[in-house]
């Protein structure tokens, strides 16, 4: 749908559509931006992320909300027990905050709040440096690929507080092994081809079928169109070199419970 400081990515005519159709997943997995515009509030506090999650369950019928990174406060992520945004060496480190919430159990403890009934958990683990595309959706194909109740909640001896937060874990762990490789990658690639070097390859791309402008303005669009291509290149995610991480993760960040506020 979106992002942070990128904005929508599809129109606000099916962000509706997109409300409406939450009640249907088993998991819903937004990053902070999405989140947000599906329950219309904003993130900004421990308050407003209960909220959140709160209408993401209850309003929306999620059983299972994982936000893929959000931003707190020091002072927020201090009361759920989790570590500074910038660790000690640096590291600059992200914020994974699931939660799931059983509507019958709603209806037999008519007493207790949505809040006290969310079970709220957090990974946080660091972020791997640079601009990479598609990093959402690789998470969610991991994330649930290995959901399975059945065998994923404690079946390894982890601690996990539930289903989806072992799956979670095994997700960022297959994840971080891509995004390393896939920077590692990057950080060799040769430089960008210069701009009669671009046209050339612009030209060897184009469908027999079409023909080549004569007019510079076209030949310009095309040759900006290939630069965009020959930078994203090397950024393409390591998945299939990462294939051996994907079937065994080893997980070395794991999910917490919310500290009780």
């Amino acid at each position: 749908m979106g992002d942070m400081g990128r904005g929508m990515y599809v129109s606000d005519s099916v962000v509706p559509l997109y409300r409406e159709m939450v009640q249907y997943a088993t998991i819903v997995c937004p990053n902070q931006f999405e989140a947000q515009i599906l329950a219309e509030q904003e993130i900004t506090s421990l308050d407003t992320l209960y909220a959140v999650l709160s209408t993401l369950h209850v309003k929306r019928g999620s059983p299972n909300v994982v936000i893929t990174s959000v931003d707190l406060s020091d002072e927020d992520l201090h009361h759920i027990g989790a570590q500074p945004k910038l660790a000690s060496d640096g590291t600059t480190l992200m914020t994974l905050i699931g939660s799931s919430f059983d509507h019958s159990q709603q209806q037999s403890s008519s007493s207790a709040s949505p809040r006290e009934l969310l079970r709220p958990w957090f990974i946080q683990f660091p972020e791997v440096p640079g601009y990479f595309s598609g990093v959402g959706d690789t998470f969610s194909a991991l994330l649930i690929g290995r959901f399975d109740p059945s065998s994923t909640a404690r079946s390894d001896s982890s601690a996990a507080p539930s289903h989806v937060a072992r799956a979670a874990e095994l997700a960022i762990a297959s994840l971080q092994s891509v995004l390393s490789r896939t920077s590692e990658a990057i950080s060799q690639a040769p430089p960008l081809p210069d701009n009669t070097q671009l046209t050339i390859l612009a030209k060897a791309a184009l469908p027999e079928s079409a023909k080549w402008p004569t007019d510079q303005a076209e030949i310009d669009k095309l040759t900006a169109a290939q630069r965009r291509v020959e930078e994203m290149r090397p950024r393409e995610l390591k998945i299939v070199q990462s294939k051996a991480d994907i079937e065994n993760p080893h997980v070395v960040y794991h999910a917490t419970n919310f500290a009780n506020l």
